[in-house]
């Protein structure tokens, strides 16, 4: 074999190193594709608030998380948590593969609110401020007449008598018992409560003296109240004696 023949075979022997990166970058390409598609986003199922439509949580939990794959949903899970939304206590996701996600979100509980500043300061049925906000959410009562130093959000309220929060609690349950709706409730210094029906002043007394059968019989009155306004004084009213008068306004 002569010299120029050795040389040809050397030529045709020598291994294609550049199909290599080709290849890889075919892969690649291919299991993007495949990613792309296979694990592609379909349904994304909210639940949890009556506070907020399925587009406003969407909008706040999908702001820094990719909603189209789950792979790069999963990894930007990882780099940034689920985000801060107002009145919402935790947001709980499940993952179902290869394309569904259940997001469960818990919102704050809030017995009712005072002013302060401009902003309508929630509390929990533990007095602790739960959320500041200019904004006011209906179904949930303005408390009069609490005593405080000092708001901290986060924080219990500092009022002399803590049980006070505990009988807000038990009053506006039992108002939702019976489907009573009212926007504020009122404290007095002598821990004595009212309410305002309507156009009515409904004076309660304490929670000692058997709110449960006063808001009861509330509930039963509140068909006759038609346009009248006054205060209906309750304070005495029992299983026994059944007191109730109703002052109207001239």
């Amino acid at each position: 074999m002569n010299m120029l023949e050795r040389k040809k075979n050397r030529r045709i022997k020598k291994p294609k190193w550049w199909i290599i990166p080709i290849v890889l970058a075919v892969a690649a390409a291919g299991v993007f594709i495949f990613s792309k598609y296979q694990f592609r986003i379909t349904t994304v199922n909210i639940s949890g608030s009556d506070k907020y439509t399925y587009e406003e949580l969407y909008n706040y939990i999908f702001e820094n998380h990719n909603d189209r794959n789950m792979l790069l949903f999963k990894h930007s899970l990882k780099k940034n948590p689920m985000p801060d939304i107002p009145f919402i206590a935790k947001i709980d996701v499940d993952i179902k593969w290869p394309g569904t996600i259940d997001i469960e979100v818990y919102e704050k509980s809030m017995v009712g609110y005072i002013k302060y500043q401009g902003f309508y300061m929630y509390f929990d049925k533990d007095g602790v401020v739960v959320e500041s906000s200019p904004e006011l959410i209906s179904g949930i009562p303005m408390i009069n007449g609490l005593e405080y130093n000092h708001i901290v959000l986060h924080d219990v309220l500092d009022v002399p008598d803590k049980s006070v929060f505990l009988s807000i609690l038990d009053l506006k349950q039992y108002l939702e018992k019976y489907k009573i709706a009212v926007d504020e409730i009122n404290i007095y210094s002598d821990m004595k409560f009212s309410v305002k029906v309507g156009n009515i002043k409904v004076l309660l007394g304490n929670d000692d003296s058997g709110m449960s059968d006063k808001i009861y019989e509330l509930s039963c009155m509140m068909g006759e109240f038609g346009d009248r306004s006054g205060t209906l004084d309750m304070e005495e009213f029992s299983e026994d004696s059944k007191y109730i008068i109703l002052t109207e306004d001239k």
